[in-house]
């Protein structure tokens, strides 16, 4: 009976872990520089090198063009899933999610995907014929409900930045990668080895 509680407990813990970053309220945000120099034009592209609450950096996308950043700087945003939102009403997130997947793949080495996802949210810069395919691509799919779920969209806060360049930029994350959950996982039957030993005769 005690062993069955004791694996309810863990099941419910590991959920609440995997699914922080749908759900957070707000987080802190630190630019950390642009570990690759991918760019569009001359324009910084993914992958931008950001923490979230002093963890350790993890590369994200920059979806606003019109927004800026300097280097160290600190603010706070809210997590969002891109698969919790409604698909009508967000139906660009979804479309962002799709190229920000595409620069994932390639790590970022085709700054037209970033430069796709600028136009989408902002209708700038000037495209190259390869961006406006991208954005012609992500226009022409099928998106379904709860699709890119494992896709992060960090809103930041107005009035929270640490610099003078106002707002800063909203950007896409994936959840972490599947050898940081099996880290996680260890852990947890770790946890549970452990529990057991003391709650059980």
């Amino acid at each position: 009976m005690k062993s069955t509680k004791v694996l309810s407990v863990l099941f419910l813990l590991l959920t609440v872990a995997l699914s922080l970053p749908a759900v957070a309220g707000v987080v802190n945000m630190q630019f950390n520089g642009t570990p690759t120099g991918n760019n569009y034009s001359g324009v910084s592209s993914y992958p931008y090198d950001l923490s979230v609450n002093g963890g350790p950096n993890q590369w994200m996308m920059c979806i606003g063009y019109y927004e800026h950043i300097s280097g160290g700087e600190t603010w706070q945003a809210t997590p969002t899933s891109v698969g919790s939102l409604d698909l009508t009403t967000h139906l660009v997130n979804y479309e962002a999610a799709f190229l920000f997947e595409m620069a994932v793949a390639d790590h970022g080495a085709n700054g037209d995907a970033n430069a796709a996802v600028w136009s989408l949210f902002e209708g700038v810069p000037s495209l190259t014929p390869g961006a406006q395919a991208m954005v012609t691509l992500a226009q022409s799919q099928t998106y379904t409900q709860g699709e890119f779920a494992d896709v992060i969209l960090y809103s930041a806060i107005p009035g929270t930045e640490s610099g003078n360049l106002g707002t800063a930029q909203d950007f896409m994350s994936s959840t972490p990668e599947p050898g940081t959950l099996a880290l996680l996982g260890s852990g947890v039957i770790g946890l549970a080895a452990l529990l057991r030993r003391k709650l059980l005769p």
